[in-house]
């Protein structure tokens, strides 16, 4: 028993080296301290029909983990997507994760799927038609479906989502999608002022308050620009605002080059 926890601790810690190093733009995560299967984290949507929101997600690792189940996304409660359950959160995995295979699939790829899933939400729905799309059905996203609702779906050339209503709205009524896309937006976001996410989840561990008190902003702010650039040769590198060194010069587009032109020189 100690042994097992032992290799699920550091499975898990390989698992969040990974992430630091191969986690998607605009999304940070990091293991509950309290209980290494719950993970919390936060994603920006930086496109698409959700951008501007900063939302909040947990990501619940099974208990013998790793195994063949697929660990399990949620986001706040009645976040409006097709593959979102409005009533739990959940973010269904599938078509691209049904089983979880250890030696291939790690914590990072879920997030991607994630990130593409709410930049892009169409990019899993095949154009169907408003005929075939009412074949849709609410189901779980883990329990097996019935032989007589696989046939129906089937018949209607389309898969079940969690939530067939958005399905429908973002292939036939883009409009009114967009619009239950920004509510969420302005309702759902960690920074809207109402939090309506914070009555299920009380046990959040992140709190950007304290981004809202000007004096730490500025004090932070300070702090990165004392900081001096890794790669300057000295002090008055910094003063004089060197820009440093980079792999293209803007001003020829030679690769390789030893300095970045500086944008006055650009034009001389």
């Amino acid at each position: 028993m100690f042994q097992r926890m032992l290799t699920q601790e550091y499975v898990i810690l390989a698992e969040l080296n990974l992430l630091s190093s191969r986690h998607p733009g605009g999304v940070y995560a990091l293991p509950d301290p309290r209980n290494p299967l719950s993970w919390q984290g936060l994603i920006s949507v930086r496109s698409g029909y959700f951008h501007g929101g900063i939302f909040p997600f947990k990501l619940q690792l099974p208990p013998d983990f790793p195994c063949k189940f697929v660990p399990r996304i949620f986001l706040p409660k009645g976040f409006y997507h097709p593959y979102v359950d409005l009533q739990t959160g959940e973010l269904s995995m599938k078509p691209s994760f049904v089983h979880w295979n250890t030696e291939k699939h790690h914590l990072w790829h879920l997030l991607h799927h994630m990130r593409n899933l709410l930049t892009s939400p169409t990019s899993c729905i095949l154009e169907h038609s408003a005929e075939q799309l009412q074949f849709l059905s609410r189901s779980s996203i883990y329990e097996d479906h019935s032989a007589a609702t696989s046939n129906q779906v089937t018949a209607g050339g389309c898969s079940t989502y969690p939530n067939p209503e958005a399905a429908d709205l973002i292939v036939n009524h883009k409009t009114e999608f967009g619009s239950r896309a920004r509510h969420c937006v302005g309702t759902l976001s960690i920074w809207c002022e109402t939090k309506n996410f914070s009555a299920h989840w009380d046990d959040f561990i992140i709190n950007i308050d304290g981004w809202k008190d000007e004096s730490f902003v500025q004090r932070a702010r300070r702090a990165i620009q004392s900081t001096v650039a890794v790669g300057c040769d000295s002090q008055s590198d910094v003063a004089r605002g060197s820009p440093g060194y980079s792999w293209v010069d803007p001003k020829t587009m030679a690769v390789f080059s030893s300095e970045a032109s500086t944008p006055d020189t650009l034009d001389a």
